[in-house]
């Protein structure tokens, strides 16, 4: 995809059962990334990507879209970044690392701090005027993973074997395995497919 491209946001990428989850998936591929392996690579991207996930209404994402400070995307990335090694090493069943656990914190309080962003329950709720800020939008990022790092249940974090996108496991019997049977799921049948096939000829 071209670097002036944007993102066109599907409900193929949010499968993980929880907003910081679908944040930390927002790249092509955690395993085997690829050259253009980024999704959100412009300040339209993030505005695009908070409204396909429910987060933010049209003005809000607008705005967000909006903004010319080149840093709205390299903190977004951070604090996806942190969130995907949280979330992959409790998937693992390992500890969080430490410092990226303390990113997402030290953004969200920074965000509680620094101005007059309102908790609405366990989210921050930025007002108008915040959208366009570029250090409210990450620290509303990061309170959503640290709300999660309290909720989500780590017997139901899983991560995709095929991709490496994170999921909760919502199934009755605990056993779903890939991000999407539409997706991940399908591309290893054809794999499987096609090495018997070559190993029957």
């Amino acid at each position: 995809m071209p670097d002036d491209e944007d993102t066109m946001w599907l409900p193929e990428h949010f499968v993980g059962g929880h907003a910081a989850l679908d944040l930390a998936n927002a790249v092509f591929d955690r395993r085997m990334p690829a050259k253009d392996n980024e999704l959100l690579k412009s300040a339209r991207d993030v505005g695009g990507w908070l409204r396909a996930a429910g987060l933010a209404d049209d003005a809000q994402a607008q705005a967000v879209a909006g903004i010319a400070d080149a840093g709205l995307v390299e903190r977004v990335r951070e604090v996806r970044e942190a969130s995907y090694a949280v979330f992959a090493a409790r998937a693992a069943a390992g500890s969080p690392p430490a410092e990226a656990l303390g990113l997402l914190f030290r953004r969200a309080a920074n965000g509680l701090s620094a101005g007059p962003l309102e908790l609405c329950g366990t989210r921050l709720e930025p007002d108008a005027v915040q959208w366009q800020d570029p250090e409210a939008v990450a620290a509303f990022l990061a309170m959503l993973s640290v709300e999660a790092f309290f909720t989500l249940p780590d017997d139901r974090l899983r991560s995709c074997p095929r991709c490496g996108w994170l999921f909760v496991d919502t199934s009755r019997g605990g056993k779903r395995r890939w991000c999407s049977m539409r997706t991940c799921g399908n591309r290893e049948k054809a794999s499987r497919h096609s090495a018997h096939a070559a190993g029957r000829g």
